[in-house]
């Protein structure tokens, strides 16, 4: 009997809107041949000639489907459609665990933005879409920056990431969300406690990974335009495309808003008041990944961030950069054993605009950081798969006139040894044991455990987590050294500890195919908290000097609930209680809130038609609430410093979406219009909220 022949059968496979399914299963039924399809999607597999084939192509998160072939000639290429199923919880999340996990099994709870809900209720910016999606989540923007605050602990402990990246904080501590673009975000993932273990320092109140979009069909480009009161402008234009193995995303994004004044009349009689600087952007950001074959796949990304600050009662404006660049590379060592190396540089520069001097420019400071990283994941089996490497990390801050020195520039140096193992102990109960070894070269050796469990019962989810979190100073914490008139210094201390916590959590989890609803319990206990101390000596300015000095305690409990029903409303709404406390004063910490609310309810009607035309759209109401949060202020009365409590937040927003898929051949346009704070809430003391705004959006799809 001669030998039969084979023929290599290609393809990819994508859903219904050309997105790349990754890791979907390819089986060739009735043998005993099958392949799992890369990370964007694309298969390779032999087959015999000879005969008909059955083939199977299958993913967890879509419905199955079968495709039926014969005569197939050699090197065939085909393109396979799947429909996803009709569950929020198929997500494929990556936050947790480094590793794809879908979102109803994984080991740690964690909450899912999606794009399109960014897109539902009008986000114009990433910090717009957090604020008004996470309960409990604030900014409170200032010359310094945004300023953003979750459950009472600040920027320095909320973590970051874009692509699983940290994001360079600058000086100030403040990670700047303008230059991200909303239009390249796929979807955001959040994890409310400590993940030292795979995320490093910083990792101690939540991580924050925003993840950016895929270039979803061979071209995939998009114009967009907005506009709102105070002449706030936004424009972003969008790029990809897919030419066998390689993959570019070039995305765009420009806007501006005119100054403006929030004023408010306090129970006192006394005016409240509060001003935006002028401030015009731009961003640029480009993607390409290349598929050299089935085991090694490699990508590269930069992006560049300008924004210029006016100060129109100053003599200097500001402008600030920001540079980024990232490579990675894949290599599938064997079905079961994925190597990744990466590196990740992020640079922020600050500089003066000498208006006088025909807008010259001095630098003010600077700050970079360089990771590079090994990563290994080695699937044993169907109940084991570990995740370990080694990661550099290089931090480096150049200042005028606000360190020690004059013109100075110090650094610190972090090398990691992590590892972290899921595994299932019996059937339905699943556990991560976790550690990361650090060696910093100011703060030596330093180590974090963690433990989860996850116990699956029919829909239900049981899942608690222990896990010690850790922060390491920052260099401002450690070296800074500033006159501020002559009054009061602020001052560094070298002699600082890093800051350690240990968070325990405990959730329960209802799934089915069109409802969700959690609760869980959460206690976050940090110990050596570094604030400020006053030092006062006659004579002399007063002294504010860093020290470990306090200590606090967050608990409460959020409640989350999701469903869609009556066919075209979906319903999403979490209550989060937060009771923050210094252990030491036994105070309410500063920006903190109890009790609070984000909601949205969506109309959405995907199969409206004219005349047999198909013309979706939606309609989406959200809003939050918030109780009094406690705050302290040096901006809202000139000359002093009070402490006090905001008033009750509540802000609503309506949008009206309409989407025509097809105004010509692939061109497609989508409407959008809305009003934000329609009931005209406003509170100088913590938010710069302008009251009402009416906004308008319009994008051509290709």
């Amino acid at each position: 009997m001669g030998l039969k022949a084979q023929c290599l059968l290609s393809g990819f496979i994508t859903d219904d809107n050309g997105a790349p399914i990754p890791f979907a299963n390819v089986f060739l039924i009735n043998t005993q041949r099958g392949v799992v399809a890369g990370g964007d999607g694309f298969f390779e597999i032999e087959m015999d000639t000879r005969r008909d084939a059955e083939i199977e192509f299958s993913h967890i998160n879509y419905h199955q489907t079968k495709l039926y072939t014969g005569n197939i000639k050699r090197d065939t290429i085909l393109y396979i459609k799947l429909k996803e199923k009709d569950n929020f919880l198929n997500t494929t999340v990556v936050t947790a665990t480094r590793t794809a996990r879908t979102l109803k099994d994984t080991p740690e709870l964690t909450t899912v933005i999606q794009g399109r809900e960014l897109e539902q209720i009008g986000s114009n910016t990433a910090l717009d879409a957090l604020e008004n999606m996470i309960p409990g989540l604030s900014f409170n923007p200032n010359s310094h920056g945004d300023n953003i605050q979750m459950q009472g602990l600040d920027n320095k402990y909320i973590l970051v990431l874009l692509d699983g990246e940290r994001m360079v904080n600058g000086k100030t501590e403040n990670v700047n969300f303008s230059r991200l673009n909303v239009s390249d975000i796929e979807r955001i993932e959040i994890i409310e406690s400590a993940a030292s273990v795979l995320y490093g320092s910083n990792a101690i109140g939540a991580v924050i990974n925003i993840i950016t979009k895929e270039v979803k069909k061979p071209i995939d480009a998009s114009l967009q335009g907005r506009y709102s009161n105070f002449n706030n402008y936004g424009f972003d234009a969008v790029a990809g495309f897919k030419h066998n193995k390689f993959t570019s995303r070039t995305s765009f994004n420009m806007k501006g808003i005119d100054g403006y004044t929030v004023e408010d009349k306090n129970e006192d009689g006394t005016i409240s008041r509060r001003t935006v600087n002028p401030v015009n952007d731009f961003s640029i950001h480009q993607l390409f990944k290349y598929q050299f074959n089935t085991k090694i796949d490699a990508e590269l990304y930069g992006s560049y961030y300008q924004a210029k600050v006016e100060h129109p009662a100053l003599p200097t404006d500001n402008l600030e950069r920001d540079y980024n660049i990232r490579a990675k590379l894949n290599y599938l060592v064997h079905p079961k054993n994925l190597l990744t190396f990466s590196g990740n540089m992020d640079v922020y520069k600050d500089h003066f605009v000498y208006k006088r001097l025909n807008d010259s420019i001095g630098l003010d400071n600077d700050y970079y950081a360089i990771t590079a990283r090994i990563a290994d994941v080695w699937t044993a089996n169907n109940r084991i798969q570990v995740v370990g490497g080694y990661e550099y990390n290089n931090e480096n801050s150049y200042a005028v006139n606000i360190y020690e020195e004059d013109d100075a520039r110090y650094s610190v140096n972090i090398h990691n040894l992590f590892a972290q193992s899921e595994f299932e102990i019996f059937k339905n109960f699943e556990a991560v044991v976790g550690g990361r070894l650090i060696h910093h070269s100011v703060f030596g050796l330093h180590g974090t455990p963690k433990l989860s469990l996850m116990y699956k019962l029919k829909d239900f989810r049981f899942r608690g987590n222990v896990s010690s979190g850790f922060k390491t100073p920052t260099l401002k914490e450690l070296y800074y050294s500033f006159l501020m008139g002559n009054v009061a210094y602020i001052q560094g201390n070298p002699d600082l500890k890093p800051e350690q916590s240990w968070y325990e959590s405990l959730s329960v989890e209802y799934i089915r195919a069109n409802f969700n609803a959690s609760i869980s319990f959460y206690n976050n206990d940090i110990s050596s908290k570094i604030n400020m101390k006053e030092h006062v000596v006659s004579g002399e300015p007063v002294i504010w000097k860093y020290e470990n000095i306090a200590a606090a305690r967050i608990w409460g409990m959020n409640v989350s609930l999701q469903s869609r029903f009556l066919k075209y409303l979906n319903l999403k709404a979490v209550y989060a209680y937060a009771n923050a406390v210094d252990k030491e004063t036994k105070l309410r910490l500063s920006g903190s809130s109890e009790h609070n609310i984000t909601t949205s309810l969506t109309f959405h009607h995907a199969d409206f038609r004219i005349k047999s035309r198909q013309l979706p759209f939606n309609f989406t109401f959200s809003g939050r609430f918030s109780s009094p949060r406690i705050y302290e202020s040096e901006e809202i009365r000139p000359g002093e410093t009070f402490t006090g409590e905001s008033k009750i937040t509540s802000i609503w927003r309506l949008v009206y979406t309409q989407t025509i898929p097809s105004i010509y051949k692939d061109l497609g346009l989508m409407i959008q219009l809305g009003v934000d704070n329609i009931f005209n809430w406003k509170d100088p003391t913590l938010s710069i909220n302008p009251g009402r705004t009416w906004f308008a959006s319009l994008r051509l799809n290709i």
